[in-house]
């Protein structure tokens, strides 16, 4: 597969823009820029399609992410915002995922698991409220992202792509009509939690395993 580069100049300025705001920057490479080797020649499809009404976490539960943090069950708080009458009428299916630690809610741990149609809209063809925007250029733009991080790594044989940015403490995978965001439970500001040194990369796999996203 090979990248379209018409748009980089573009795509690159915006990703150097945001990966500056948030201290991640590196040195542009540009062989970077034009590699595919990321995206997945052997995906066979998606297990879990995308719904605009449906659940993101279908099959997780507070025991889940409890026997994950080796935690009591009625320390976790799990919401599932696309079941709530929290939810913005047309929004993408997101869970909330909170974990009581610390002296106040300020240090509890927090994470999300979300699904974000491609170019905003929902198979029906309703427009949602967020959208990624990447569409047909979604390799070219991954690469660029990849290519202006410090601290993302390619993630093999997930979806069509997964990128994982330990800087963010995100899990990106790529599916056919949607990306996929794996946020694990975590809060920097906890500095008992970070003391921990939790390896992020693995409990986000794991968690996109056990939602039944990924074998």
């Amino acid at each position: 597969m090979k990248i379209n580069t018409k748009n980089t100049v573009l795509c690159l300025l915006a990703a150097s823009f945001l990966t500056a705001c948030i201290g991640d920057r590196k040195q542009v490479d540009v062989e970077e820029l034009g590699d595919s080797s990321f995206v997945n020649t052997n995906f066979k499809g998606n297990r879990i399609s995308y719904d605009m009404n449906s659940s993101a976490c279908e099959n997780m539960s507070a025991a889940v992410i409890a026997s994950m943090y080796s935690i009591p069950e009625d320390k976790v708080i799990f919401e599932d915002i696309s079941k709530s009458d929290r939810r913005v009428p047309n929004s993408p299916p997101v869970c909330n995922f909170y974990i009581k630690d610390g002296e106040n809610d300020f240090l509890w741990l927090r994470g999300s698991i979300s699904m974000i149609p491609d170019n905003g809209k929902n198979a029906d063809g309703t427009v949602t409220n967020t959208s990624t925007g990447y569409g047909e250029d979604w390799a070219e733009v991954w690469a660029i992202q990849k290519s202006t991080s410090k601290s993302s790594e390619w993630i093999e044989t997930s979806g069509m792509a997964a990128l994982w940015n330990e800087s963010k403490r995100a899990l990106t995978i790529k599916f056919k009509g949607y990306t996929l965001f794996v946020n694990p439970p975590g809060n920097k500001l906890n500095k008992e939690e970070v003391a921990k040194n939790r390896d992020y990369k693995k409990m986000a796999l794991s968690m996109a395993k056990a939602a039944g996203y990924i074998n």
